[in-house]
């Protein structure tokens, strides 16, 4: 009787490890996960643009706008630029410890890009800085609108192998989601134009 029930035993573990195996063969690889942000700010500092490149000027105009852990704007969410100026764009992102995160999505630049939505055609030209990813780049302001317009900057986490297909001319590509992969920030505000003194060359 012991014997018959070790057998017993034994067949059931046998069958349960033959399970287990079969269960994990089956299930997908699951997506890396996306970088935890807490809070994140956007911020606007005017440069000189010269063909290609930028100067520093003095006394830079310089515009934050912050986003809580719903990524949603601290304030009014409300930002001015001026046409004809180019800005160096910086995102901050922080984890929930109040730390800097934005570097690592530099640092996997080959799963990650930013794209910079809803402006108006022709208001809006942009330079990437950073391997494509949009951490750092340069807003270029051509032209003033009448009224202001919802700016929706995504930095999107995307599936290994799907950034070859993508060119910095997508920046405002407003079909980036047939880029798959999941999107780390979504940052909308409201984004007005107005007519600058002619500052910059671009």
């Amino acid at each position: 009787m012991e014997k018959l029930v070790k057998q017993v035993a034994w067949m059931f573990l046998a069958i349960g490890i033959i399970t287990f195996a079969s269960c994990s063969k089956d299930d997908p690889t699951p997506e890396p996960p996306q970088e935890e942000v807490a809070k994140a700010k956007l911020t606007f500092v005017e440069v000189e643009w010269h063909g290609s490149h930028p100067h520093d000027v003095d006394n830079p105009e310089t515009v934050e706008i912050e986003f809580d852990r719903q990524m949603s704007p601290v304030g009014n969410g409300h930002v001015d630029l001026d046409e004809g100026k180019t800005y160096r764009l910086i995102l901050t992102a922080y984890d929930s410890d109040g730390n800097e995160v934005q570097d690592e999505f530099v640092d996997d630049a080959d799963i990650h890009q930013a794209f910079l939505l809803g402006a108006p055609d022709g208001v809006l030209d942009y330079t990437y800085v950073d391997a494509q990813v949009g951490v750092t780049g340069y807003l270029h302001v051509l032209e003033a609108t009448e009224t202001g317009f919802t700016f929706n900057y995504v930095l999107r986490h995307l599936n290994v192998g799907v950034k070859s297909n993508i060119t910095a001319a997508d920046w405002n590509n407003p079909n980036y989601t047939q880029f798959g992969g999941a999107n780390d920030l979504n940052l909308k505000f409201d984004l007005h134009i107005v007519e600058g003194d002619g500052h910059g060359d671009h």
